[in-house]
């Protein structure tokens, strides 16, 4: 195995695809900590509904 050929495309190419994955990688970012604040949106809301309900109760 140590002496088989290993295909790389060239290097502008890795530089693209390194690129690409960056921008890729902070949607992903992005995506993650809209999810966490519209989790946290939820669980106040949530919190906020079960204290109304326990204040009427």
């Amino acid at each position: 195995m140590k002496n088989w050929p290993i295909p790389l495309p060239p290097l502008a190419e890795q530089h693209r695809i390194v690129a690409k994955v960056n921008v890729l990688m902070a949607l992903c970012d992005d995506l993650e900590a809209r999810i966490r604040k519209r989790q946290e949106v939820q669980t106040k809301l949530l919190e906020s509904v079960i204290a109304e309900m326990a204040i009427q109760a």
